[in-house]
């Protein structure tokens, strides 16, 4: 009978060692992930890249890697595609991470000073955002990027003088030196509720742009 050990029961050197072991392994899935775009090629292509993308996250499972951690407050910070995937945020290929842009999933920048060149504001990889921020993207698409950002990280009366990102995140920014009581009550507030207002906010602002347009 072959014995199986578990990462519990390991003494601790060795257990630093699986964890070392756990970390190289989610490194190369990444690798493996952001290839599979350029690598798998023809009428293949789809059904190749979803079982590979599969077996990934079963690899990992298996292992018991562990998520990546959420953070109590939002970044400020923006990323280029590959730190994007290579830290972990998105389960996407570079490819399939530019394709979500196209689909209102995420959104990138144009860095200041720059004509080419996409970061992506961290912000909105914190988990809820990412189930939530797709409707919003449908309404603001169509302006420019710049536009879209100042959007998001703008403070708004309508909530309060919390910005929209913090509001749909239910957190705030990590550059916020406080919340006052009442900013807290809506960042309290059940998901669906905070995107209902950032909704609001979101047509208001689509509105007053198209009639300043026309």
């Amino acid at each position: 009978m072959t014995a199986h050990l578990h990462h519990d029961t390991l003494a601790p050197e060795l257990q630093a060692l699986t964890d070392s072991d756990l970390r190289l392994v989610e490194q190369f899935s990444r690798l493996v992930t952001a290839q599979l775009d350029i690598l798998a090629q023809g009428p293949e292509r789809p059904r190749l890249i979803d079982l590979a993308t599969r077996a990934l996250h079963e690899a990992r499972a298996s292992l018991g890697a562990p998520p990546p951690l959420t953070p109590l407050q939002l970044p400020v910070s923006k990323l280029k595609v590959s730190d994007v995937i290579g830290q972990g945020w998105v389960e996407l290929s570079q490819a399939s991470l530019y394709r979500a842009v196209e689909n209102n999933r995420f959104y990138c920048v144009t860095p200041k000073g720059r004509s080419i060149g996409k970061e992506f504001p961290a912000w909105q990889f914190v988990q809820p955002v990412p189930e939530l921020i797709a409707p919003v993207l449908a309404i603001l698409a169509g302006q420019p990027s710049s536009e879209i950002h100042a959007f998001w990280v703008s403070g708004a009366d309508e909530l309060n003088e919390l910005s929209p990102a913090e509001m749909l995140a239910g957190k705030s920014f990590e550059t916020r030196a406080e919340i006052h009581p009442g900013q807290q009550a809506l960042l309290n507030l059940p998901a669906n509720e905070r995107l209902r207002k950032v909704l609001a906010v979101a047509k208001w602002q689509h509105r007053r742009m198209a009639d300043i347009v026309g």
